[in-house]
């Protein structure tokens, strides 16, 4: 990488009526057209294998827009990375890197330009991550001041912390960049909802059936089928 062209942290790509949307710690394109979500995660929700699939798949969403050629996704490789503070993968490895290839010929790759990628800051074999290292024992309480970089990232956190009205100012951005989150994957859930009920009123079934339905799809009682049901019905209207 020559250079960063594109940065943008705190990224959300919306939902599509049917799917759901994300918020991304960074997502970066590089001098290459070269595409990274970068994440940190803490805590181990024991889904982090689909996490990232749910991620390539909106990057890919992000890059495609209607009209595009598949053949544009050939200038444009995708890296789906997840700094982790925990070892998911329970091999001790710092750096642990995914890629397509064919299963009993694995020196044939897919070629698809996709790659995972999950830093375990636990480590205990650095062998393909020793330049990752000190930005760890960083994360880890111990800093290298003779790091030109690690005393920068340093010095930022630091002054953050010291700075209450930055600090406030950032948990507010967060707050908000859920709730727009939020509504978006409802919004999204709703107009799908009503696009079933059209569908299913159209071929002649009853209100009642209608609603018992929603309360399947949408895993609800009969009560609050029957109320969301009126309030898309009012919405629509």
């Amino acid at each position: 990488i020559k250079w960063v062209k594109d940065a943008d942290p705190q990224h959300t790509i919306q939902a599509t009526p049917t799917g759901k949307g994300i918020r991304i710690d960074v997502y970066a394109r590089d001098d290459q057209e070269r595409t990274y979500t970068v994440e940190m995660q803490m805590v181990n929700e024991h889904n982090l294998p689909f996490r990232m699939r749910e991620y390539q798949k909106l990057m890919d969403q992000e890059i495609l827009n209607s009209g595009d050629d598949y053949d544009k996704l050939a200038n444009c490789p995708t890296y789906v990375i997840f700094f982790c503070n925990f070892d998911y993968y329970r091999r001790g490895l710092a750096r642990y890197q995914f890629e397509f290839r064919e299963k009993w010929h694995p020196k044939i790759a897919a070629g698809d330009l996709r790659t995972l990628v999950v830093f375990n800051t636990k480590a205990k074999d650095y062998q393909h991550a020793a330049e990752i290292r000190p930005f760890f024992d960083m994360i880890r309480g111990t800093v290298d001041t003779k790091d030109k970089f690690i005393a920068a990232v340093d010095a930022e956190v630091q002054e953050i912390r010291a700075d209450k009205k930055r600090e406030a100012k950032f948990m507010k951005e967060q707050i908000e960049l859920r709730r727009q989150l939020r509504k978006s994957e409802e919004a999204g859930r709703d107009k799908t909802v009503l696009i079933m009920i059209k569908s299913l009123e159209s071929q002649g079934m009853p209100k009642a059936q209608v609603v018992k339905t929603i309360a399947i799809a949408e895993s609800l009682s009969a009560e609050e089928a029957q109320k969301y049901y009126e309030q898309l019905l009012v919405t629509e209207q």
